[in-house]
């Protein structure tokens, strides 16, 4: 998926094809170490049997149906997320399986829940797309119960490293990828955001997402396409854009290419 399409995810509803995300969450959700992370961050919410668990920025809904084998016939997890296409499509792959889950559109800024509702609660690659994260960590906090744990994964977008020739380019390329997110630094920043919010025994855990060739990188992170976009808005030249990409595609081809992105879990309590 393009960048303008990753970026396009806090409104992709209103996008010309809002399927291609769910194809894209897919894809992405297949790979491996991003799986390991998400059974890491399963781990850290010290989930019991009984549990009600919030996930924010639910998506299609695939961790909500793994959250709800863990919670037992007493417990339930709610998935909610602004996109409509997700939700219908949340609401469809869970349809039959007779778990504890449930979907509902809703702004991450406003969460539509009483204060102490949730014992848990977690967000994946969400709050990069969000306008006011700091809002919303605190409705996340508003929500959950005294002693709730709160886990969020995001990415951070200046630690995506290619090993290119051109370093001065390179770096042109991969900063204006990073300005082109609505928080390409949210991942560095949440540890002091949990914080400010008043969150106790605060910690943090890393992934790295590595790419050995330039179809897997341009597919799941952009990056051929920042190249382009860059050159579109006059950051890079048409040659320096054509020689990059080639440069990338060759080494692909040659079993030489490496890209890698590193995402944090950011975790921690509720009085």
């Amino acid at each position: 998926m393009k960048k303008q399409e990753l970026t396009g995810f806090g409104n992709l509803d209103d996008t010309a094809n809002p399927d291609c995300f769910v194809f894209y969450l897919d894809a992405i959700g297949a790979l491996k170490s991003v799986q390991a992370y998400k059974e890491k961050t399963f781990t850290c919410l010290e989930i019991k049997e009984g549990h009600h668990i919030l996930d924010v920025g639910c998506g299609t809904g695939d961790d909500v149906r793994r959250l709800g084998q863990k919670v037992g016939n007493t417990g339930y997890v709610v998935g909610v997320d602004n996109s409509e296409t997700m939700v219908t499509e949340a609401q469809r792959r869970s349809e039959g399986l007779g778990l504890p889950v449930k979907y509902r559109v809703c702004d991450a800024h406003s969460l539509e829940f009483p204060d102490n509702t949730f014992d848990c609660c977690r967000a994946d690659r969400t709050f990069q797309h969000l306008k006011n994260p700091r809002k919303a960590l605190a409705e996340i906090v508003r929500v959950v119960r005294s002693g709730a744990r709160i886990v969020i994964s995001e990415p951070d977008w200046e630690t995506l490293v290619i090993d290119a020739s051109d370093r001065t380019l390179t770096r042109k390329i991969l900063n204006f990828h990073c300005d082109s997110s609505c928080n390409g630094w949210i991942g560095r920043q949440l540890p002091a955001l949990f914080k400010e919010t008043g969150l106790k025994d605060i910690g943090v855990d890393t992934n790295t997402l590595m790419l050995t060739d330039c179809t897997s990188a341009d597919k799941h992170l952009g990056v051929l396409s920042a190249a382009i976009r860059a050159q579109q808005v006059g950051v890079i030249s048409t040659n320096e854009t054509a020689n990059w990409i080639s440069h990338l595609e060759q080494a692909s081809q040659a079993g030489r290419f490496f890209c890698a992105i590193t995402g944090f879990s950011t975790f921690g309590c509720k009085p």
